[in-house]
């Protein structure tokens, strides 16, 4: 576990559109994917999740309609800690071994190259300067990807692609949930 203390950001506002229908609320084995993950972040040692979803009982965008940049905006205000980790509800195959580099690493901003969630960020007033400057103007660049362009992240390797899988569509959910059915009954077999 990483000896530092640190927030987490799970975005799960997204509006669902290419699966259709709430991806937060999809069923992985006896939960929804959105407690899935929360299960996971809080096993990785994370004591302050704060869930950006457009519902009650969340932290809903201040600026609407402007993808996860408007989530990180809405919820880096209220971070307990400096270091916070951004994951989206829609990867549940991320283990601790993929996110504890991210968290481990020295430098202010980081993430795997190629995907820019999950990713780590430091939460200062220049990172959410940063973010309302391009969600305050029309042509603002509002990609994580591009976030972390501007802030010089650092681009890790990965050698655990599979579980860097998000699922967007009924298709990559359905491929997922054959995935781990067939890991589950595979490590169940050889205990």
């Amino acid at each position: 576990m990483s000896s530092a203390s640190f927030s987490c950001i799970l975005l799960a506002g997204g509006r669902s559109s290419r699966m259709g229908q709430d991806k937060a609320l999809l069923r992985f084995g006896s939960v929804s994917l959105l407690e899935h993950m929360q299960t996971k972040l809080s096993d990785l040692g994370c004591q302050d999740i704060l869930i950006s979803r457009n519902q009650p009982g969340f932290i809903s965008d201040i600026i609407p309609e402007q993808g996860p940049l408007s989530g990180l905006h809405a919820c880096l205000a209220h971070c307990q800690f400096n270091k916070v980790l951004v994951v989206p509800v829609d990867m549940p195959a991320l283990t601790a071994t993929t996110l504890l580099p991210l968290l481990n690493v020295e430098a202010s901003a980081a993430y795997y190259r190629d995907c820019a969630l999950p990713c780590v960020l430091t939460n200062s007033s220049e990172l959410q300067a940063d973010i309302n400057q391009q969600l305050a103007v029309d042509n603002g660049r509002r990609s994580v990807f591009a976030l972390l362009q501007r802030l010089n992240a650092t681009a890790l390797p990965c050698h655990h692609e599979a579980q860097l899988i998000n699922t967007n569509t009924p298709q990559q959910w359905s491929q997922l949930c054959q995935i781990q059915d067939q890991t589950q009954e595979w490590k169940h077999e050889s205990q």
